[in-house]
């Protein structure tokens, strides 16, 4: 079973049998929006009946397993949850997929392409769901966060019209967790008022704030990696961070082609980059290597984790972001490894 559309993929809740199916698997590029459905699903199912395992960090098939194969003190038949995928290897990836062909489990993966969940797509089709938002086009996922915010207005009791949505995405762009931000200080801004005007937003939301975001990530991971003149609300945290770790994946991926070692056009493969930017962030590539690009996604990755886990000062964990970032920058790591 495969859904491509948001409006289905809630419909399909609203059938009883849906307590039938028990793997899921989420492909949405953003992380945020990933996260959101995996809560979505878990809201959907008698979640009191299971003993729910969440895995962030690289891991072994093996742990996964043995959670299912291991009953907890706690009771409750296990549940697993997989937020990314690639936190595996090819080889255990494949390994998993025989062992869910094999074995009926309850277990929600996500991934952030199609082609990252490859090796389980076909076989969790045949036997779960696969939830599948890496083919929208933009005006479709303009559609879905244009109702996302029609509905969150409408729980807070509020009106908003499709003109003043259209002036919420001029200012803040498609980004769910940029958007549910701001619109959740329109609510409050508005106070007593029943609706939401385009003078609220011009009032009080950014102007191309997405677009200063992704500059400013683009300067963090190809420029001096300096966090010192950031002039940005913490309340954009996670796009930052969102922004980051797609620069720091683009590297990851020139430096891996780089250091094949085989002769490729790089333009071919990043056609969207201009050809001086492209020598640019290939120099760079080069000389900070593959691996470097690997430790950094794993040390961002953590960041994020604990920014949703403790109660922490944002602007200090970009502090600890920049001395992480740095530190792998000036020291050879397979020499430390």
């Amino acid at each position: 079973m495969r859904y491509l559309n948001i409006t289905f993929f809630k419909k399909h809740f609203e059938n009883p049998l849906f307590e039938k199916i028990k793997i899921y698997l989420v492909v949405i590029a953003d992380l945020y929006e990933r996260e959101k459905i995996i809560s979505y699903i878990l809201k959907k199912i008698n979640i009191k009946n299971f003993n729910l395992s969440k895995f962030s960090k690289e891991n072994k098939l093996s742990k996964i397993i043995n959670t299912f194969q291991s009953p907890s003190l706690l009771g409750g038949e296990p549940f697993v949850i997989i937020e990314d995928i690639e936190i595996f290897s090819k080889q255990d990836i494949q390994n998993l997929n025989s062992y869910l062909k094999a074995n009926d489990v309850h277990l929600i993966i996500g991934a952030s392409t199609r082609g990252a969940s490859s090796l389980l797509y076909s076989s969790i089709e045949k036997k779960g769901l696969v939830f599948d938002l890496s083919l929208e086009k933009i005006w479709e996922k303009e559609k879905r966060i244009a109702s996302f915010v029609l509905e969150k207005c409408l729980k807070a009791n509020k009106n908003i019209t499709s003109l003043v949505i259209e002036a919420l995405f001029e200012r803040v762009g498609l980004d769910l967790a940029l958007v549910e931000n701001e619109i959740n200080k329109l609510i409050t801004f508005v106070g007593l008022k029943k609706s939401i005007e385009i003078e609220d937003v011009q009032s009080i939301c950014p102007i191309n704030i997405t677009e200063s975001v992704w500059k400013i990530a683009e300067e963090i991971v190809w420029g001096k990696i300096n966090f010192d003149n950031l002039s940005i609300d913490t309340a954009y945290f996670h796009l930052l961070i969102s922004a980051i770790r797609f620069q720091l994946q683009l590297g990851c991926k020139m430096a891996s082609i780089l250091e094949s070692g085989k002769k490729y056009d790089l333009s071919s493969y990043f056609p969207k980059i201009y050809p001086r930017a492209l020598e640019k962030k290939k120099l760079i590539a080069t000389e900070r290597k593959a691996i470097f690009f690997k430790e950094a996604i794993k040390s961002l990755f953590e960041i994020d984790l604990l920014s949703k886990t403790i109660n922490m000062n944002l602007s200090n964990l970009l502090d600890i972001l920049k001395t992480k970032l740095l530190y792998l920058s000036a020291y050879d790591i397979n020499a430390t490894s």
